[in-house]
């Protein structure tokens, strides 16, 4: 397998990595308007079997484009290539807007397969694109098969305490901030042993997240709770990503809209139960694994009480792990979603060679 990536998601040299698609000084906008050519050339290059796009609109966005650069590669691969393309939809809302409506109903239309992580993504999408696309599969967010980092907390100088973690790009729609704010009650009521650990960052180029880092980073200054408060800013490795998860007895993702969430099932891949709100992905695999509670959508008394509850009751908390370790080893590891991969892959190589499969000559009088 060959991966073709972002300039900082890979080093030259590191073998089947290609690290090609430049990142200018804004971050995540791609900085040549000519990157979609030289994506689709080094992937010429390499003669794949199969192309897989991971697709995010804000990974691909070119002065704000809303990522349609990919549409020239994608008609290339189809009409020139002839090789077959999936692409795994990461943003499918139960009501899509014009815009993402108008982009997924180009997509399908260009590409061999779609992939959603959850039933009602594909359930939803001819109410929003129009039409019942074919060529739409269901397969769930993977986990990795990945054990706790057995000292965790003492490396982040947490022994001894309960930590409720909140951890991802700091985005107004986390609702991070909603959380520190009613962390002083939740403080005095779950006990002095329980800490709140805020990590990551703005990514840098978004535009809205740079705008709503100060507020969060305020709202930390200015919490009366402030000393049970612990931030790690910045953007994580692999193996720190994993080590902050290590360190949470309870992950809370207050969002006020999402899809799903990596950082949910990376959560579960670890054993740590989450409250998520009551919505779309979240909300489903919160519900299919038993692996926490779901709280309703912008409501402060629910969150607060969730979590006091959780932290208190170190019975319940611990059920909930468990529920979400097997959900894992049942349903999301990795082993299980790369077969489910595979078998797609298999499906479309062999329908194009049927596609091309030389016709045999009729018998001529």
């Amino acid at each position: 397998m060959h991966i073709v990536t972002f300039t900082d998601g890979g080093k030259k040299g590191e073998e089947f990595v290609h690290p090609i698609i430049d990142i200018g000084k804004k971050g995540t906008d791609i900085s040549d308007p000519e990157w979609d050519d030289r994506l689709y050339r080094e992937i010429e290059k390499i003669k794949p079997d199969v192309i897989h796009i991971q697709h995010e609109y804000a990974l691909y966005n070119y002065n704000e484009d809303f990522s349609s650069g990919l549409f020239r590669p994608f008609f290339k691969w189809k009409v020139e290539a002839h090789t077959p393309v999936v692409v795994t939809f990461h943003s499918v809302y139960t009501v899509l807007d014009r815009l993402e409506s108008d982009y997924m109903d180009v997509c399908l239309a260009l590409i061999n397969a779609g992939v959603v992580h959850e039933e009602y993504q594909k359930i939803y999408l001819p109410v929003n694109i129009g039409r019942l696309p074919q060529n739409v599969y269901v397969i769930p967010h993977g986990a990795k098969d990945i054990k706790p980092y057995e000292n965790a907390k003492e490396e982040f100088g947490l022994k001894g305490k309960k930590v409720v973690g909140l951890i991802g790009w700091w985005e107004a729609n986390k609702g991070f901030e909603r959380v520190v704010k009613i962390w002083p009650e939740i403080s005095k009521q779950a006990g002095r042993n329980v800490v709140l650990v805020v990590a990551g960052d703005a990514r840098p180029g978004s535009k809205s997240g740079q705008m709503y880092k100060p507020k969060l980073l305020q709202a930390i200054k200015q919490s009366s709770a402030k000393n049970s408060i612990k931030l790690v800013m910045g953007s994580f490795s692999p193996e720190e990503y994993d080590k902050i998860l290590s360190s949470f007895d309870l992950m809370v993702l207050p969002y006020s809209r999402a899809s799903q969430s990596g950082n949910l099932a990376h959560a579960f891949a670890l054993g740590v139960p989450c409250i998520a709100t009551a919505m779309e992905g979240l909300k489903a695999e919160i519900e299919n694994s038993n692996g926490g509670v779901t709280v309703p959508l912008n409501d402060d008394v629910e969150l607060e009480h969730a979590i006091t509850h959780i932290m208190k009751h170190e019975e319940l908390r611990k059920r909930y792990a468990a529920n979400a370790a097997k959900h894992v080893t049942k349903q999301i590891k990795w082993s299980i979603v790369a077969r489910k991969h595979a078998t797609l892959y298999q499906k479309l190589i062999a329908e194009l060679r049927e596609e091309f499969k030389p016709k045999k000559k009729e018998n001529q009088l």
